[in-house]
C-alpha cells in the first residue's frame, strides 16, 4: 500500500524498487521520529544527509532498520545485524538493500545475508555470523564469524576498514541494551574517528557511562533514544487510544471500513511525530548552543523533568483551563488529529472530553499538552517563562496560541 492505495500486488523485488525505491521519505511512525530528529541535527550543523556515510546496527530484518534503509539519502557504508558484518567503504549498493528491506515480512525474515556478494566493491565484504575460516579482500583470516561479528565495532583491528569509509554517522537500529558501555567506549571512539552524528534509534544501545565519554572527550553530537525514539509511543496513545475514545462504538466502522479516513489519521500522525521530533530536536540544540558544556543527553533528561515539573503547575490551575472552554478546545485541538477534528467538530469533542468518565483522561492531556507546548516554544528561556505563567497563568497559557496563530506557524 502507498498512501492508502494497492499500487502493485508482486513478490518479485525488482517491480516494488522499479515502483518505489529511492522515493521513500519517511517510513513508520518510530523511524520517522528518528529522521526528524536526526535531520534537525545535521541541519543545524550545516550538512547535507547526501553528503553523511552511515553506518547501522539492526538491519532490513527489523521494522526500524528495513525503514531506515528505504529513506537514508546518504551512502550507508557498515551494517552489522543478526545475519552478518556488512561493510563497503564506498557504500553498500542501494538497490540490494532496498529490495532485502522490502522483504521485511517473508518468513524466514531475510537479513543482511541475502545481499548479493557480487554487488560489493573491491574493498568490500561480508562476514556472516555462522562463517569459519574465511578470508577478506585485503589477506585477512576470519576464523571465527561470531567472534568477528560481536567485536566488529570495538576492535582497533579494524581501524583499517574504516578508516576507507569516511563514517560521519551512526543510527543504531537494533542491538543489545548497553552495547557501548563504560567499558568499549574508549573503543568504540578510537575506531570511528571520523563520526560526528548520533541519532538513537535501538533503545539503550548506548550507557550513561559511554554517552558521558563521548560529549567529554569527542566532538560528536548525539541525541538520546528517550528524545529521539518516540514516535511510537505517541502514535499509539493518539492514534489508538485517543480514537477509540473518540469514535467509541465506531472505531472499527470509522478506520477499518473507511479506508479515506484511515489514511488520512496515518498522515497527520506521520506530520505531528516529525514535527515533534524535529521541534525537540531543535529545542536541545538551542540550549545546548546557549551552554555547550551541558551535554545533550543529559538536556534530554533535564528537559522532561522541567515538563512534568510544569504538568504540576498546569494541573494546579485545571478548574480555570477547564472553566475556559474556547481555551480548552486550542489545547485539544493542538492535541487531536486534524481528521479526526475535521470528522467529529468542536461541539462532539467537547462533550465527548468534558464527560465525567473522560475527565481524567482529558485532564492529562492538558496538563501535559500545555507543559510541552510552553517548553518547546520557551525552553531556551524558560525560567522567565515559568515566572511569567506563576503571575498572570491564563494569560501565559492563552499567549502560547495568540504567538503562533500571528506568525502563522503549526501549534506544538
Amino acid at each position: 500500500l502507498i498512501n492508502g492505495e494497492s499500487v502493485v500486488t508482486t513478490t518479485e523485488m525488482d517491480q516494488i524498487y522499479a515502483r518505489i525505491g529511492g522515493q521513500v521519505e519517511t517510513s513508520g511512525m518510530t523511524t520517522t521520529s528518528v529522521m526528524g530528529a536526526f535531520r534537525t541535527l545535521i541541519a543545524h550543523s550545516g550538512e547535507k544527509e547526501e553528503n553523511l556515510n552511515l553506518m547501522m546496527t539492526g538491519g532490513p530484518d527489523g521494522d526500524l532498520g528495513s525503514n531506515e534503509i528505504q529513506c537514508y539519502k546518504g551512502n550507508i557504508c557498515l551494517l552489522v545485524d543478526g545475519g552478518s558484518v556488512l561493510f563497503d567503504p564506498d557504500g553498500l549498493d542501494k538497490e540490494s538493500l532496498m529490495k532485502i528491506a522490502f522483504m521485511r515480512h517473508t518468513s524466514p525474515r531475510v537479513n543482511s545475508l541475502a545481499f548479493p556478494e557480487e554487488k560489493l566493491g573491491k574493498n568490500g565484504f561480508q562476514v556472516p555470523l555462522k562463517a569459519k575460516n574465511i578470508t577478506l579482500p585485503d589477506g585477512t583470516f576470519v576464523a571465527d564469524g561470531a567472534m568477528f561479528h560481536r567485536n566488529f565495532i570495538t576492535d582497533p583491528v579494524n581501524r583499517k576498514y574504516v578508516e576507507q569509509a569516511n563514517i560521519q554517522a551512526f543510527i543504531p537500529c537494533g542491538g543489545f541494551k548497553d552495547t557501548i558501555n563504560q567499558r568499549n567506549i574508549a573503543a568504540f571512539t578510537s575506531l570511528f574517528r571520523e563520526l560526528r552524528f548520533i541519532v538513537e534509534g535501538a533503545n539503550v544501545f548506548f550507557d550513561d557511562a559511554a554517552r558521558r565519554y563521548i560529549a567529554k572527550n569527542t566532538g560528536i553530537l548525539q541525541i538520546k533514544d528517550s528524545s529521539a525514539n518516540k514516535g511510537g509511543v505517541f502514535s499509539s496513545a493518539v492514534a489508538e487510544v485517543l480514537t477509540a475514545f473518540l469514535f467509541e462504538d465506531e472505531y472499527e466502522k470509522r478506520l477499518l471500513e473507511d479506508t479515506a479516513t484511515r489514511w488520512a489519521l496515518i498522515r497527520d500522525m506521520l506530520h505531528l511525530v516529525h514535527t515533534y521530533a524535529c521541534t525537540e530536536a531543535a529545542m536541545l540544540l538551542q540550549i545546548h548552543d546557549k551552554n555547550p558544556e551541558i551535554p545533550l543527553f543529559v538536556l534530554s533528561e533535564q528537559t522532561s523533568e522541567q515538563i512534568f515539573t510544569f504538568q504540576a503547575r498546569v494541573a494546579g490551575s485545571l478548574d480555570a483551563v477547564a472553566g475556559d472552554q474556547d481555551l480548552l478546545w486550542q489545547v485539544l485541538a493542538a492535541y487531536i488529529p486534524g481528521v479526526l477534528v475535521k470528522i467529529l467538530g468542536r461541539d462532539a469533542i467537547l462533550d465527548i472530553m468534558n464527560a465525567k468518565k473522560l475527565r481524567a483522561y482529558r485532564n492529562a492531556i492538558v496538563t501535559k499538552k500545555l507543559a510541552s507546548m510552553a517548553f518547546y516554544r520557551y525552553g531556551s528561556d524558560w525560567d522567565a517563562y515559568v515566572a511569567s505563567a506563576e503571575k498572570e497563568f491564563i494569560p501565559a497559557m492563552k499567549q502560547l496560541f495568540e504567538t503562533n496563530s500571528r506568525r502563522g506557524r503549526f501549534i506544538f
